[in-house]
């Protein structure tokens, strides 16, 4: 295979073949795309739980409010669609694809050999190894996400075209197409767990998807109370 990086760990120099290059790569564009749909999704759960207790607030700037929560759930669609569908080109399949011709790269002795572990590390102890069985199993993980014709349907009928049958009809899309909070809890988990369970035994890399500021808005409502205590 033909080599194209090299750096250095310690004192011992490493060559990345073009699958770990290619597989840096998509791991780093796949993970900003897979925080940029968990960040809207955390911030969009995180204004429907505020409704109750600061609704109040929130009607001193409604249409602020309305139009973050309706661009966030249409950004939500989109991207969810884009992440998990088949025929995506780029994404969750498409990276289990790249996984199942590529699996050499993640061997039990490719990971000793990058991050330069002894042999009793922790790491490698008990360790199953990325198979077909495996990736296998990640897209049947995907694939028994209930909400994810929801999503395809509201994508193709309405967020990235008008379908008459629904434009005319947005009580139809909502019974055809239910979503709830927690299929939206389930998107960010199945992201999640497949990202790193292939940077684990890549490198032993781990990355959190969940935004640690979703409760700024919180702050945003707080001054918006003061606001309206001093003006009652």
């Amino acid at each position: 295979m033909k080599v194209i990086l090299a750096v250095t760990l310690g004192d011992v120099p490493m060559e990345k073949t073009e699958a770990e290059q290619k597989f840096e790569e998509y791991r780093k564009y796949l993970h900003q795309e897979a925080i940029r749909l968990a960040s809207h999704i955390k911030l969009y759960q995180r204004l429907h739980e505020l409704r109750a207790e600061r609704l109040d607030e929130m009607n001193i700037a409604p249409a602020f409010f309305q139009v973050v929560v309706d661009a966030l759930f249409s950004t939500i669609v989109l991207w969810t669609h884009k992440m998990f569908d088949e025929k995506s080109e780029r994404g969750l399949t498409n990276f289990l694809i790249f996984g199942e011709y590529n699996r050499k790269i993640f061997k039990l002795e490719e990971l000793q050999r990058r991050k330069n572990y002894p042999d009793d590390h922790w790491m490698l102890k008990d360790r199953k190894p990325i198979t077909l069985e495996t990736i296998n199993d990640d897209r049947e993980l995907i694939r028994k996400l209930e909400a994810l014709p929801s999503f395809k349907l509201r994508r193709d009928k309405f967020h990235a075209h008008f379908d008459k049958e629904y434009f005319f009809d947005r009580k139809k899309l909502a019974e055809e197409a239910p979503l709830r909070q927690s299929d939206l809890t389930q998107v960010v988990e199945a992201m999640k767990n497949i990202i790193n369970g292939y940077s684990a035994d890549y490198d032993g890399n781990l990355y959190a998807l969940e935004p640690i500021n979703v409760t700024d808005v919180n702050y945003l409502l707080d001054r918006l109370y003061s606001h309206k205590k001093r003006h009652c």
